[in-house]
């Protein structure tokens, strides 16, 4: 249930009081746009006794300064147990921002006593009144042709309000799909355009014009979560290529690794003494000058893995290669762009220190998790986990949201726990982070370290200060290389 439901319940509820009541309240649409106009539509009912009869209801409306609608209206005279809709215009400044405005109502008419004479009946209620900005979504990109797995800029543009949190996906059973990602993420995105690179994999997809369809998910400006989709018009004309070449291994950024390359004739003719080389320096092979996959037959495969060196950017890259091979005593070769997925080396390391020492039966500490990053490329969406079976937690959340963490840079959070074991011992922490690397995807480090809990006497507390062995010292001396050995960013 949204806020704009909770609040309707809320004006019904005020409203539906003995007298004068309003027994329905609606609004012509969930949201409105600046300068637009709506209608909201109240029912009053004269609920009072059988034979009381209530005359000359009126009612006085006040809204904000963004709302403009009629003051007040005469309704008239309501019969015992009589009924009559009301319907308020209103129209919504074009200036206005994004919020939910609340109009007020007050209800009032009079009734004759039967001794002698007259009662005044009241009412007050309130109702909301949704404005939006609403973002308004394009996507264009200068590429108009897919062959194969083909890389484009896509332009993504809004000319409408914020949109936050917005994620682009292609819905799988599209024939067209998304190539090394499941989506595009975009934190905020105002009233302009960004260009994203992405690489469109149109294989499955029959030659021609095509729609492509994305889906857009975002959160508007007041917080609101809106599903849209929209269409990218592009021609697909896929060559009946006669290699195909697959990766069978992953490779890493600035790191020497062994790069597994899978090439299958898909043809129909014997091809002699196919090789590939790498032709623009990007991908190094420290072995040899290049692949060298032999005689492959119609149908068959063959797999050939050396040792490389690149300094590519994690993800998937497209990079330029060479093939050439003899089919039927004729020398051939041709350029090919081959689809190279590149990780990262992003890890993270992480330290616990607990306040004050020794944890105690009973008592609440403040643990503080300390997470490094320790590889080369900057992470984000960096969150951290902490439980155990001998604390619980006295926060809102057992996790802790960090955001970005540049190379070489560290963030503390904290929680704050009550030992609930049932007596001391030693008993297991676990420590989740997640994050997201250089290439967009997701990564995942789970830590158990082990914790010790005290009675709290005197001879324990004075024996041993330590949340588990030297797991204290270590953070102590990471903060100490950190903050005071770590050069300062100019």
């Amino acid at each position: 249930m949204n806020m704009k439901h909770v609040l309707l319940l809320l004006v019904l509820f005020s409203a539906s009081f003995a007298g004068l009541s309003v027994t329905s309240t609606s609004v012509s649409q969930e949201s409105f746009k600046p300068g637009t106009n709506g209608v909201v539509t109240l029912v009053v009912a004269n609920t009072e006794a059988a034979t009381k009869a209530i005359t000359g209801v009126n009612m006085e409306v006040d809204s904000p300064p963004q709302i403009t609608i009629s003051g007040e209206i005469f309704i008239g005279d309501l019969e015992p147990g009589g009924s009559t809709t009301v319907s308020l215009p209103f129209k919504v400044d074009k200036d206005a921002k994004s919020a939910i405005y609340t109009v007020r109502v007050d209800i009032s008419g009079v009734s004759d006593k039967p001794m002698g004479g007259y009662e005044v009946f009241t009412r007050r209620l309130s109702f909301p009144i949704t404005v939006v900005h609403a973002p308004v979504f394009g996507l264009s990109a200068e590429e108009k042709v897919l062959n194969g797995i083909e890389q484009i800029n896509l332009n993504i543009s809004n000319s409408g309000g914020t949109a936050n949190n917005v994620r682009i996906r292609i819905p799988g059973d599209s024939e067209i799909a998304l190539y090394g990602r499941n989506e595009i993420f975009i934190s905020s995105l105002g009233e302009n355009s960004t260009v994203v690179p992405v690489s469109l994999d149109s294989r499955n997809a029959e030659d021609g014009p095509v729609d492509v369809p994305f889906k857009i998910e975002y959160e508007d400006e007041i917080g609101i979560h809106h599903i849209d989709e929209t269409f990218l018009r592009m021609t697909v004309r896929n060559e009946k290529l006669d290699l195909q070449i697959l990766q069978a291994s992953d490779i890493r950024t600035r790191s020497t690794d062994t790069l597994t390359l899978e090439v299958t004739n898909e043809g129909s003719e014997r091809l002699e003494d196919v090789t590939l080389m790498f032709s623009n320096g990007s991908i190094k092979i420290t072995e040899k000058e290049e692949y060298d996959f032999g005689d492959i037959g119609p149908g068959e495969s063959s797999t050939v893995s050396l040792s490389v060196f690149t300094e590519l950017p994690a993800g998937v890259n497209l990079v330029d290669a060479e093939l050439e091979w003899i089919e039927r005593d004729v020398q051939k070769s041709t350029s090919r762009m081959v689809p190279v997925t590149v990780t990262s080396d992003a890890d993270v390391g992480v330290f616990l220190e607990a306040k004050p020492l020794p944890l105690i039966v009973g008592q609440e500490h403040t643990i503080s998790v300390l997470v490094s990053n320790l590889g080369s490329f900057n992470i984000e969406n960096v969150d951290v986990q902490f439980s155990s079976p001998a604390l619980k937690s006295i926060d809102i959340s057992d996790q802790q949201y960090i955001g970005g963490l540049q190379r070489d840079d560290f963030s503390t959070v904290q929680f704050q726990m009550e030992v609930n074991a049932t007596g001391p011992g030693t008993y297991p922490a676990h420590i989740t982070v997640n994050y997201r690397d250089q290439s967009g995807g997701w990564k995942q480090k789970t830590l158990k370290q082990d914790i010790s809990i005290y009675n709290g006497t005197q001879e324990e507390s004075s024996s041993i200060p330590y949340v588990a062995g030297s797991i204290v010292v270590v953070g102590a001396l990471l903060l100490w290389y950190f903050r005071l050995r770590k050069p300062s960013k100019k």
